[in-house]
Formats: C-alpha cells, structure tokens, sequence
C-alpha cells in the first residue's frame, strides 16, 4: 500500500514539474540591428601647411544633406548630395558636394537606391562645376569664418578622383560611402577673387545620404 501511494505521489509530482515548465516562456532574443558604420575626414595642404579634421575630434562631426530640384514630367528632377565635416565649437568646415542624380518624381520623392548608387559608381571624375550641378564642387570655411569654393572652368591645375565607392544602407537609410582624392584653388569669389586658398592631396573620407 505504501508503495502504491509514493508511486501516486511521484507521478503526481512529475505532472506538475511538466506543467509548470510548459507555462515558462521562453525569451525570444531578436538578431541585432544591421549599422553602417559611418565616419568622415580630411586631411591633405593648405596653403603649404598640413590641415586636418576627423570627425570625433575637436567636436567634428559628418553632416549629410541633399538638395532637390523636382520637375513636372517629362522633365526629370534632379537631387544633390553634399558630405560635410563640421563642429559646432569650430568655424572650420569642409564639405564635398556632388550631382546631379535624374529621377522621376512621380515615381518617387528621392532617386531609387539602385539610381543613387550607380550615378556614383559610374562617375568616378567629375568636372569642378558651381553648386555641383552635373559635377562636383568643394566647399571651404576657415577658422576665421571666410568661405572658399571650387571654380568652373579653372584655368589652374584641378582633378578629382572618386577612388572608392560603396553603397550600403541600414533602419536609418542608404549611403554612399566613399574615398575621394583632389587638388584644386578654392577662391572667397569665384566670379571676382581677391583670395585664393590652395588644395594639394585633399583626401575626403566620408558619405553621402540618399
């Protein structure tokens, strides 16, 4: 009789540990987050002098903006996209803008992402043109506060090489990551200079933002 009844309360104890264990919820750990990992600089001679910004240094910080030109079909419209390294402690500022990327703004408020990333790849050496408006244009800010732009149709020596390109999106958006290469006379006016600010061995780390 004894046996019977620790044989009951065995099974009664092995039906409440199964009970109880079927009622536990087991935690569902979600995968992590895909993140571009997204960084800016510049370093390269001004004026003779080395001259540097990296981002996370001194307050620097990468600002991607873009600007939109949209138009009524059959017209395309047309967008921009500008990578700056700026601070809000230090005048100093650089900024590489480029464009111009066509898209139909009836299918959509910005260029698809197969667009923005392929006008990049395929025009690895833009012309210096004002407001990068099918081209490329540099953009200056000294520590005093004076402003200094790429010209068009320079008469002195200016290149630029897209020498790295990738597209790469997350939650937050897509970009265009890139490593560019230059050298080019930056001017306070480029229509009447009185000021001139030259650019040897510019490298631009940085992204744009579609």
């Amino acid at each position: 009789m004894d046996t019977i009844m620790k044989m009951k309360h065995l099974l009664i104890t092995i039906i409440i540990g199964f009970s109880i264990t079927s009622c536990i919820e087991h935690e569902v750990i979600p995968p992590p987050k895909v993140k571009v990992d997204l960084d800016c600089s510049f370093v390269g001679t001004l004026q003779g002098s080395n001259y540097t910004l990296v981002a996370g240094v001194g307050g620097f910080f990468c600002d991607a903006t873009r600007a939109k030109e949209i138009l009524p079909n059959p017209q395309p419209s047309n967008a921009r996209y500008y990578a700056a390294i700026r601070s809000n402690e230090q005048m100093d500022f650089f900024q590489v803008k480029m464009g111009s990327v066509l898209f139909n703004a009836e299918a959509g408020p910005d260029p698809s992402v197969e667009q923005f990333g392929e006008f990049f790849a395929e025009n690895p050496t833009p012309e210096f043109k004002k407001e990068a408006h099918n081209g490329v244009e540099i953009v200056y800010r000294d520590s005093q506060g004076n402003v200094f732009f790429s010209k068009e149709d320079d008469n002195t020596f200016q290149s630029f090489f897209l020498t790295s390109v990738s597209q790469e999106s997350d939650e937050e958006g897509d970009y265009l990551k890139f490593t560019a290469n230059f050298t080019c006379n930056l001017y306070d006016d480029p229509d009447n200079p009185s000021d001139t600010v030259k650019v040897e061995d510019g490298i631009y780390i940085g992204y744009f933002e579609r």
